[in-house]
């Protein structure tokens, strides 16, 4: 089996860009001394609004400056963390003088990101329209972006106040929607509706070679929308170019409480220092993080029957093994005694057996791993 991976770990360039951005933040958006002493309290009490009490908070958050302080601090850097392990494994060759749609741009995250990550894109004329309904939090994040990427940047960014459906005026390379569709209701029979609305919104502002890039935290609910918008960009015949390894059924859709969802969990242990004392203080540590993503186009990723691990390892009868998803469903990578497991987000080519038995617990296709052999030195 050959294998290559999404979210390989951060470049040197890209950990000591994140380590930076701490020394940044305190020039861009100071805080008074009683503030910075209290920021811990703010980002706990954030944190639970964006959580367990995320039915009581109001749709315009990020317009309230009691939230933008711990969202830029604590929040924000988390995402960029996220996003650079996502953008650093895809493939992000954006086009000179192309035009990219940020949808619920929040303090321009997806931007930011993608400016830490990707070196070789940034000396092209990008044309950046970032919105959102909070013209604050995109203010605060241009601010930023200028002291990350300098004032004579080729990049151009353009701030409207917009909710997610709202006119894009030109038609996009690639849209980026970050974090930003986990806001709306997907409760019971709205969420087929509000996958159709979104997805015709999408593709009627794309190019006819644009791609699409959605992007959420990792969480069940993400799960479910990510697998909705999945269903529907199948249908309007924009196809995935990742996560998924084919274009059949998504195999887990978070459709019920005890069924899979897909999504990604990863290290942080190239994480900024400061990032995670502030973490530590706020007493949110982290081990890990994660998220869901879809990356689409009109022609798609190439079909060559790959299998994509999902889930982190398990034990399995004296070995380890390890969901993931193929175009024979949901898929059960089997490891047996003493093999390494794959990380999370590694592509594999297959060697089915002849004869395929499924797990009876999980329903799951059970795939023998085989690792490649070495090639022997001459």
């Amino acid at each position: 089996m050959s294998i290559d991976r999404l979210f390989p770990n951060l470049t040197d360039e890209n950990a000591a860009e994140l380590e930076r951005f701490g020394d940044i933040l305190k020039k861009v958006w100071p805080l008074k001394a009683k503030h910075r002493d209290h920021l811990k309290y703010d980002i706990r009490d954030m944190s639970r609004g964006l959580t367990s009490e995320r039915s009581e908070r109001k749709l315009d958050y990020m317009g309230d400056a009691k939230f933008l302080s711990p969202y830029l601090c604590y929040f924000l850097p988390w995402n960029l963390y996220r996003m650079s392990r996502l953008f650093t494994g895809l493939e992000l060759d954006i086009p000179d003088g192309a035009e990219i749609a940020d949808l619920g741009s929040g303090p321009l995250t997806a931007v930011i990101a993608l400016w830490m990550s990707r070196p070789h894109l940034r000396e092209r004329k990008l044309n950046f329209t970032c919105m959102d309904r909070s013209p604050k939090s995109m203010q605060a994040g241009l601010k930023l972006f200028k002291a990350v990427a300098g004032e004579d940047t080729p990049w151009r960014v353009r701030t409207v106040k917009a909710a997610f459906t709202d006119s894009i005026r030109r038609k996009a390379d690639l849209i980026i929607a970050a974090n930003a569709f986990n806001e709306l209701d997907w409760s019971g029979r709205v969420a087929r509706p509000q996958a159709e609305k979104l997805t015709k919104h999408l593709i009627n502002a794309t190019k006819e070679s644009g791609r699409i890039l959605i992007i959420e935290t990792g969480v069940r609910l993400t799960g479910r929308i990510i697998a909705e918008m999945r269903a529907q960009m199948l249908e309007n015949k924009f196809k995935p170019i990742a996560p998924c390894p084919h274009v059949e059924e998504c195999p887990m859709p978070a459709t019920s409480q005890g069924s899979p969802w897909c999504h990604f969990n990863f290290s942080v242990k190239d994480a900024p220092k400061w990032l995670e004392m502030l973490s530590n203080e706020a007493h949110l540590e982290k081990e890990g993080v994660s998220l869901n993503f879809l990356y689409l186009s009109r022609k798609g990723g190439k079909d060559w029957g790959a299998v994509r691990t999902i889930s982190e390892p398990f034990r399995l009868h004296g070995g380890k093994g390890q969901y993931a998803c193929s175009h024979k469903g949901l898929t059960l990578v089997d490891y047996g005694e003493k093999m390494r497991p794959l990380f999370p987000g590694q592509t594999i080519v297959p060697d089915w057996p002849a004869k395929l038995k499924t797990d009876l617990k999980s329903k799951a296709v059970i795939l023998p791993y085989k690792p490649k052999a070495k090639a022997k030195k001459k």
